[in-house]
């Protein structure tokens, strides 16, 4: 299977929207923590949501800008790519409502009490 395939494979169907603990978007909130590239990507993750939280198209760019990052890693492939492999994988529907879950996966990074 090719990385295409596979992320077709991983994304498609409606498991990855129906589940919060899909192993995709578990990864993708370890991808937001710092756990794949440190504590200050973490930061500047935090930095950006306390930033933009109430600007939910702001918010929705950069899950996606995210996303696709974290999918080209996992896979091994460019951003470009990912992005292409992303949208082939599911509806567009099913895509706005992947991401506005994955907004909300953001804003449970930030605890908005300390502010």
């Amino acid at each position: 299977m090719n990385a295409r395939e596979k992320i077709i494979h991983d994304h498609g169907g409606t498991q990855l929207t129906d589940d919060v603990n899909h192993p995709v978007r578990r990864y993708f909130r370890c991808w937001l923590d710092g756990s794949y590239n440190g504590e200050q990507h973490y930061r500047r993750n935090c930095d950006f949501v306390r930033r933009n939280h109430n600007n939910h198209s702001i918010m929705r760019q950069f899950v996606v800008s995210e996303f696709c990052q974290y999918v080209a890693r996992e896979y091994d492939i460019s951003t470009e790519y990912a992005k292409t492999c992303v949208s082939e994988s599911m509806s567009s529907s099913r895509f706005l409502l992947l991401t506005n879950q994955l907004v909300d996966d953001a804003l449970d990074l930030v605890d908005f009490e300390e502010e």
